[in-house]
């Protein structure tokens, strides 16, 4: 095994192609289903600081969000970012705001996050755009 592992990084410092991993596709449909549930755990975290178990949780969630980092596997919540034209989101709703000047949009709520492999898009981010209507 450890013949294998000099190998390849022998093959990496020459600049030689890696052999590939797994087709982005072959993602188990139950490694997305735990990022995702990570995600909503995470979310969900700040309504129980009052209870003194909670940073056991949150701990145990970064460590399986880490984990599924080493493996390629990213978790992406936009929320709060500026949205463009052409991400690669799905977009629930828009809903207009006068709290935002006028033709700001910005990415108000995510229903559920992006999932990226190896920094590819296995699912985009499900999302509500708030639209300014306000002045200023």
């Amino acid at each position: 095994m450890k013949k294998r592992l000099k190998k390849k990084l022998e093959k990496k410092k020459m600049g030689a192609a890696m052999p590939p991993g797994p087709a982005v596709s072959e993602m188990p449909e139950s490694v997305k289903v735990l990022a995702l549930e990570c995600w909503r755990i995470k979310k969900l975290l700040p309504e129980f600081q009052d209870n003194t178990k909670h940073l056991v949780l949150e701990n145990s969630v970064e460590k399986m969000l880490e984990a599924l980092a080493k493996n390629g596997v990213e978790v992406e919540d936009p929320e709060g970012m500026e949205f463009r034209d052409g991400m690669t989101l799905e977009v629930a709703l828009f809903e207009e705001t006068p709290n935002l000047k006028a033709g700001r949009k910005i990415i108000s709520e995510t229903l559920s996050p992006a999932v990226y492999m190896k920094d590819r898009v296995i699912q985009p981010a499900k999302v509500i755009i708030a639209i300014g209507t306000g002045k200023g």
